[in-house]
């Protein structure tokens, strides 16, 4: 009877329990026993919080290890860039929205200041300063940029394992079997909402990089590869999806890129816009807004402008946001994202985005700046060391590239130099002058006045090109500027720049060893008025080995007709370094001794603009 009772009483507690769903487990050979004894009736649960609420996303880009407000190829104070600048900007919005905010970097991270070069080819035994910053900030994850592979694979890994967020790259895959190289997405819960965050990245790095940096590795359409990857996070129950690519529109602005109004005309308009002359899939951000459904943001890099915010629609009406940054820390994005539960998942239900500004009136991060300080300290030592000198200045920017001046004479010399030494000896030469705000100095030349003449981490190719590819992109050179009119010249040098589209000064080529000339005063295509090598008319089928950057030779900037050419070598070293190197062996470098004249300007744009100043130019142009 007893053990009737018990087998009764056990009965009814079970019975109990399953109706109030109050039994746990308390051993592997037990029955199921109460939690409480009692026969009080159950406490109902917390009942969850679905209101609607805010996520905000905040976006840097193309930082290219400028941490602090400072130039190193200047030498000087800039108060409008720097992640610790940034970084103050961003620990204000967070504190908006502490547990709902969410910060990603869209690539170009570990390269383009001479401390990115330190601690990639000096120094890489120690921490990365960029991982160091980053870290302190608490970044979600960053999209790999196509400068990440500059400096090779292992440098990239070790940055890679020093840095506590994921380093997405969904197409990039390996070669051998297509799989992931690396994390493609990453998953992430804020304020009980699961955002996923997919990684891309520009397939140009197959075009531009040197091919012993991304061995093993291909580089898939961004586009076809979110078509993917958006349907697996959303499986994976991704309620809001973020697109964190290295690339950008592919087209600008018509008129003013610098106005927020400009970047809301509508994209189908082919009036409102201007293509970039990209690379096929370079920038496939808005394709990927208008063609992949369930993307909600694009949070983009590569093109590196300000674009607070495009709206962008899908086939189905459903409007997607995108959002750019700039470069070197100079903005900060700033996206908000309302959010509101459907009965079955949350959803965006609207959306907006800004860019803040660095400027003179945002202070530097104390905890970024004292964790940073000692490596940037470390670099301007590294860049301030004396390694040449000259007899008089090597002028740049507009002066130095609107005649046939003496710096660019050099870098071909540099580059024509570093070929022959490799056995590569080539006919010709192209360089251009890559900054406005640099020159070599009379007297003493530092590294980073070297440096400064070549603010890329390009390395050089030796290629063999023909007389058409030649006269092509001689051709295609000339969309730097506007169509002039000889008496009635722009009233600044910056003026005479074309505007549709605006074209990137390194796309301005000044070549060695031919004798060619220009006339903007004719149309674009149309330009060039003569073209000779020792003293003979260069024919289509005639063979050329031309000394060129990786980024020009892989068809960079336009320039497609590069890729028909066949490449004899490739550098292991950085133009840069080439410099450097160049000045260290020839002392006392005197401009007139280095300046050759072949190239003629019509109209003379630098008499116009600079003669009264700077006097009368060496190569004074001739029409031919």
């Amino acid at each position: 009877m007893t053990q009737g009772r018990g087998l009764l009483n056990r009965s009814s507690f079970l019975m109990r329990a399953l109706r109030t769903g109050t039994f746990c487990l308390v051993g592997a050979s037990s029955l199921m026993t109460a939690c409480d004894s009692n026969d009080d009736p159950p406490v109902d649960p917390t009942p969850v919080d679905r209101s609607p609420r805010k996520l905000t996303v905040l976006q840097t880009s193309d930082l290219h290890t400028n941490i602090f407000p400072w130039d190193y190829f200047t030498g000087k104070a800039d108060a409008k860039r720097g992640l610790s600048k940034v970084a103050t900007l961003i620990k204000q919005e967070r504190a908006k929205n502490p547990d709902c905010t969410l910060l990603v970097d869209t690539g170009d991270t570990i390269q383009g200041s001479p401390l990115g070069t330190y601690y990639a080819q000096v120094d890489n035994a120690s921490k990365h300063p960029m991982a160091t910053a980053m870290n302190e900030l608490g970044y979600a994850a960053m999209a790999m940029g196509n400068h990440e592979f500059n400096y090779g694979q292992d440098v990239l890994n070790k940055f890679k394992g020093e840095a506590n967020f994921p380093l997405l790259g969904a197409n990039v895959r390996k070669s051998s079997d297509g799989s992931e190289a690396f994390t493609p997405y990453v998953m992430t819960t804020v304020c009980d909402v699961k955002v996923g965050i997919l990684g891309l990245v520009t397939p140009g790095v197959a075009t531009w990089e040197r091919k012993d940096n991304i061995t093993g590795l291909r580089f898939d359409e961004p586009l076809e590869t979110a078509k993917t990857y958006v349907p697996l996070m959303k499986a994976a129950g991704a309620d809001v999806v973020l697109v964190a690519i290295h690339g950008g529109p592919d087209k600008q602005p018509t008129g003013s890129a610098t106005s927020p109004e400009s970047w809301l005309a509508d994209y189908a308009d082919a009036t409102k816009w201007t293509d970039r002359g990209n690379l096929t899939a370079e920038n496939q951000a808005v394709q990927i807004a208008q063609q992949v459904a369930d993307v909600d943001v694009l949070l983009t890099g590569h093109t590196h402008q300000p674009i607070p915010k495009m709206l962008l629609k899908q086939q189905d009406g459903r409007e997607v946001l995108l959002t750019q940054p700039n470069r070197w820390g100079s903005h900060l994005a700033h996206v908000e994202l309302n959010v509101t539960w459907n009965g079955e998942r949350w959803g965006v239900d609207a959306h907006d985005s800004q860019l803040h500004a660095v400027d003179e009136t945002v202070d530097e991060d104390a905890n970024v700046k004292q964790l940073t300080q000692a490596a940037h300290d470390t670099t301007v030592d590294y860049v301030n060391q004396k390694i040449g000198s000259t007899t008089a200045p090597f002028t740049g920017g507009f002066p130095g590239r609107y005649v046939d001046s003496a710096l660019s004479d050099l870098l071909n010399i540099v580059q024509e130099e570093a070929a022959k030494e490799a056995g590569f000896p080539v006919d010709l030469s192209a360089t251009a002058l890559f900054s406005n705000d640099v020159a070599l100095p009379q007297g003493d030349v530092t590294l980073r006045d070297a440096y400064s003449v070549y603010i890329y981490d390009n390395t050089l190719y030796v290629m063999e090109i023909n007389g058409s590819i030649l006269r092509r992109a001689l051709e295609m050179n000339t969309l730097y500027f506007k169509q002039l009119d000889a008496a009635n010249l722009p009233a600044k040098p910056a003026d005479a720049k074309a505007t549709t589209p605006v074209v990137a000064d390194y796309n301005w080529d000044l070549y060695s060893h031919i004798e060619y000339g220009y006339d903007l005063t004719k149309p674009a295509g149309s330009r060039l008025t003569h073209l000779r090598f020792k003293g003979e008319d260069v024919k289509d089928e005639q063979l050329f080995r031309i000394a060129v950057n990786n980024y020009r030779g892989g068809g960079g900037g336009g320039y497609s007709m590069f890729k028909e050419g066949r490449l004899l070598w490739s550098s292991a070293d950085g133009v840069r370094d080439y410099v450097a190197r160049y000045m260290q062996e020839h002392q006392n470098l005197s401009p007139d001794a280095v300046n050759t004249c072949n190239f003629t300007l019509a109209p003379d744009l630098y008499a116009h603009y600079f003669q009264a100043t700077l006097g009368p130019a060496k190569c004074a142009p001739v029409v031919q």
